[in-house]
Formats: structure tokens, C-alpha cells, sequence
């Protein structure tokens, strides 16, 4: 563990989330955070475009003299910064983008599809929202929005010294829209069933119900393990470039429902070191059961992070859910999200050096 934590600089992690919408303060964040924080996930890629010059994505910023001043002077405070990417999460309620370089508007196809073969790009948002799904999200087995995903990744680590890229909504919408054609080949090609027969009547008669429950296991657990795979080929990718930087991602807290709700098999991830660490997204009164069951699945606790709710919480409260993580072999926690630490100071008080 001793040798683990040293490699990734990841004892006594107090991290905080800086997300889009808050860019604009720049140099003032580090007024804000007033030295407390030793790890910034940095907010350049979300709702399909960058807050940087990118030459693959639609741009929000256009200029990144901010940026490499920002990491510049980040590195002299000794502070690590990774480059926060919404991964397949592409669109959210608001008024459709323009833009035509937005994957909403030229690749269609590129976005998940639910049993009925309906497109999620077909739903408006008040039926997202009874779904509670945040918005439009691209199929994460689609090859060509793995490849532009990937583009990204390399785009931002060749142009910037970030020490690491975090990974957000690395998961599916929900379970309902896992039935895209490039997924549903993929298990074909495997298997010789189309997950959309499994309702059918001439299934259960050729295979009977046993052996059709068998097989929705195995179709789970096959889109499970799918995008396990691109996770795998991200942190590949990554380290091919700079082999120092850390691979993160924000996850849902409880690792069961991440991984039958949203195929978001974190756990896997952790004990086969797929990845450098997660982020367990914790914004509740009680992460005392969520710490339990990780401490008792997890083998390598070291790679775990709590991710607190100031946004909910009161200061009185984070500070009792930081004693407790202390308490624990987690390398330690991250605020979601800096706007609260802006607005109550309380919040960076309660930090202990």
C-alpha cells in the first residue's frame, strides 16, 4: 500500500472539483481554496465541447493562456490538476447546440438506443427527466465515438501538463438504453442471440426460460465487461503518452447499483488496477454503510476517494464525514463542488493541513 501511494502521490488526497461554469474565476480559485487542497479536477470537456482551442470538438473557450497560466501556477503551489472530461454524457436540457461540429447534429447514430429501438436523441426532456436521466449520452460501444473520444484525451495531454484525466459519466444513462446496434452486434457476433429476442415467444421455446434468464445474465454482464474494456484502453492510451499520469473517474458510490444500473463496474476497475483511483460520489448524510461495503469489496482501498456533497451538506457534517474517512485506508476526499467553497468559507476552514 505504502508503495502505492507513493507512486501516485495519492496520501492524504483533499481534492476539489472545479466545474465549467466556474472557469472564469482562473486565478482567483486559488484565492478560494486558500492552499487546503492538494488535488483540482479541472472542468475542459462537458456537454460535447471544449473550453480550450480544441481542433476535434466544438469550442466554448477559445483561448488557453488562462489554462497553461493556470497549471503553471497550480505546479508552483504544488497542487496536481486533472483534466475533467464528461466522457458520454453529450448534451443535458438545454436548447439544442448549433454547432455543427457537435456530434448531436452530424452523427446521430452515435447515441444510445433503448428495447424498442428508439433513439435517446427521440426523447424530449421531460421524458428524460421522469427517467431521471440528466440528458443525451453517446453509446459508449459505438467504435467511432470511442476513437473521437480517444482523440480528445490525446489532444488535451499533448497540449497541456495536466497530471491526469478524470473521467465523468463513464457509465450508461440507465439500463434501459444498452441496445444500440454496435453493442447488440458485438454480443451477436459472440453468441448468435440478439438481446432483443429474449422477449421473444420462439426463444423461450428453443432455449426455455432458464436458459433465456441465462442468457440476459450473460448479455449484462457482456455490457458490463465491454466498457470495462474501453477503460482499460483509455488508461493505455494515457500512459502510452505520459506514463506518470493518473487516470481517474467519478463513479456512483455503491458499487452493485453502479454496475447493474449504469454497467459502471468500478470495483472491477479498482482490484484489477484498470485504473489509477476512483472518486465515489458519496453526496449523502450517511456514507458510513457506502464506506462499509467498499472496505469490505474493495482490495485495494487505497485507490479510493469519497467524493462529499458540500453543495447539501453543512460544514458541521463534512467535517464529521472527513474525521471518518481518516479513520479509514482511503487515500482521502474531494469537494463537490468549488462554487459552495466560493460562496461559505466555512467549508475550507474545516481542512486540517
Amino acid at each position: 500500500m505504502f508503495l502505492f501511494i507513493c507512486i501516485f502521490n495519492l496520501c492524504d488526497f483533499r481534492g476539489i472539483w472545479i466545474p465549467r461554469w466556474s472557469l472564469d474565476d482562473k486565478q482567483k480559485i486559488f484565492e478560494v481554496i486558500d492552499n487546503k487542497f492538494n488535488h483540482i479536477f479541472l472542468q475542459i470537456f462537458g456537454n460535447g465541447e471544449a473550453y480550450y482551442p480544441s481542433e476535434i470538438a466544438p469550442v466554448r473557450i477559445n483561448d488557453d493562456r488562462w489554462l497553461k497560466e493556470f497549471l503553471y501556477q497550480a505546479h508552483l503551489k504544488g497542487i496536481k490538476v486533472s483534466a475533467w472530461i464528461n466522457v458520454f454524457y453529450s448534451w443535458g436540457y438545454g436548447e439544442k447546440i448549433a454547432n455543427v461540429r457537435h456530434p448531436i447534429n452530424f452523427v446521430p447514430d452515435w447515441y444510445v438506443f433503448d428495447k424498442n429501438q428508439r433513439a435517446i436523441l427521440d426523447y424530449n426532456i421531460e421524458e428524460l427527466k421522469k427517467l431521471n436521466i440528466e440528458g443525451y449520452y453517446l453509446a459508449p460501444a459505438h467504435p467511432s465515438v470511442r476513437i473521437y473520444l480517444l482523440k480528445i484525451i490525446e489532444e488535451v495531454l499533448n497540449k497541456y501538463d495536466f497530471d491526469g484525466i478524470h473521467l465523468d459519466y463513464i457509465r450508461y444513462p440507465k439500463e434501459e438504453f444498452i441496445y444500440d446496434i454496435h453493442l447488440r452486434t458485438k454480443f451477436i457476433r459472440r453468441f448468435f442471440y440478439d438481446p432483443l429476442e429474449f422477449d421473444g415467444e420462439q426463444i423461450k421455446t428453443r432455449l426455455g426460460l432458464t436458459g433465456v434468464c441465462d442468457f440476459g445474465i450473460i448479455w449484462r454482464n457482456f455490457v458490463n465487461n465491454d466498457l470495462t474494456e474501453f477503460v482499460i484502453q483509455i488508461k493505455e492510451r494515457v500512459k502510452s503518452i505520459t506514463s506518470d499520469c493518473l487516470v481517474s473517474a467519478a463513479v456512483k458510490p455503491d458499487w452493485a447499483v453502479a454496475r447493474s444500473e449504469f454497467f459502471q463496474d468500478w470495483l472491477s476497475w479498482v482490484n484489477n488496477d484498470y485504473i489509477d483511483f476512483v472518486c465515489l460520489m458519496a453526496y449523502t448524510n450517511d456514507i458510513e454503510r457506502i464506506i462499509q461495503k467498499t472496505l469490505r469489496n474493495v482490495k485495494n482501498p487505497e485507490k479510493i476517494v469519497i467524493g462529499l456533497g458540500i453543495y447539501n451538506l453543512s460544514p458541521g457534517i463534512i467535517k464529521k464525514q472527513i474525521d471518518l474517512i481518516k479513520k479509514t485506508p482511503f487515500s482521502g476526499y474531494v469537494y463537490f463542488s468549488y462554487e459552495q467553497l466560493k460562496e461559505n468559507s466555512n467549508y475550507v476552514e474545516i481542512i486540517s493541513d
